[in-house]
This record gives structure tokens, C-alpha cells and sequence, in this order.
């Protein structure tokens, strides 16, 4: 009997050594991928906000509940609270995680301002990546 319990234990611990371990050697993975539901306009990585601000939805397509890291709207950096890493309310902006969709909301652009920058750290575990806004004069 004892015999037989351990040899229970050795096959118990075999198989939790086996399947413990993934193929993906650790900070090797995938880039996020993400779909712009608006079709904003992207120059050399960063996306055009129209100076009339409005809403605009973002799918990461291979990760299924991303979430925010940080948000530095104009130079101000803002680190989420992980209780609260699924949104962000700022002076001119909100951010919204809803499983892999990321809502953005900006306010019109003021006219004492002919631009306004945002940048949105996202996370999906030990993957990072940060999408770049920027809301200019003349973007329609």
C-alpha cells in the first residue's frame, strides 16, 4: 500500500512538472495587435484626433482583456491604480476598457490650444504597449 501511494505521489508530481511549463520562453510574447473601429488617421504611429474630439473604439486582436498601465495626457503622467486599471477620467479625456475594446472620448480642442498629446500604456499580463494620440488645428 505504501508503495502504491508513493508511486501515486511521483506520477502526481510527473505530470504537474510537465504540464506546468509553456512553450513561450518568458518576455517572448506576442505583439499586441489592435484594430481601429474608426479609422483614424495614423502618422508614423501616432493616431489623429479631429479638433472637434468625439469617440473612438479600439480592438486588441489577440489579447482578450487588456488593461491600463498608465496615461500621460500633455506631459502629465497619470499611473492607474490597479483597482481601477479598466478606466481613466481625465480634463479632456476618458479612457474605458471593456474586454478587448478600448473606448477613447476627447473634448473638443479649445482655441487657445493648437495641439494636445495622449499616450495610453496598456498591458496584457507581460506584454506592454502604448498607443500614441495626438489632436491638432485642422484635423477633420
Amino acid at each position: 500500500m505504501k508503495n502504491l501511494s508513493k508511486l501515486f505521489i511521483l506520477l502526481v508530481i510527473a505530470l504537474l512538472g510537465v504540464t506546468s511549463c509553456g512553450d513561450e520562453p518568458d518576455g517572448k510574447w506576442e505583439k499586441m495587435k489592435w484594430y481601429n473601429v474608426n479609422n483614424l488617421m495614423n502618422h508614423q504611429g501616432i493616431y489623429l484626433i479631429p479638433e472637434e474630439g468625439g469617440t473612438f473604439v479600439f480592438q486588441c486582436r489577440n489579447y482578450s482583456n487588456p488593461w491600463l498601465v498608465s496615461v500621460t495626457a500633455d506631459g502629465v503622467g497619470y499611473p492607474i491604480d490597479n483597482s481601477h486599471n479598466k478606466e481613466f477620467i481625465g480634463d479632456w479625456c476618458t479612457l474605458k476598457f471593456e474586454g478587448d475594446k478600448l473606448t477613447i472620448t476627447t473634448q473638443p480642442l479649445p482655441d487657445s490650444f493648437e495641439s494636445r498629446n495622449l499616450d495610453v500604456q496598456v498591458t496584457a499580463g507581460d506584454i506592454f504597449c502604448t498607443l500614441s494620440f495626438s489632436q491638432k488645428r485642422g484635423i477633420h
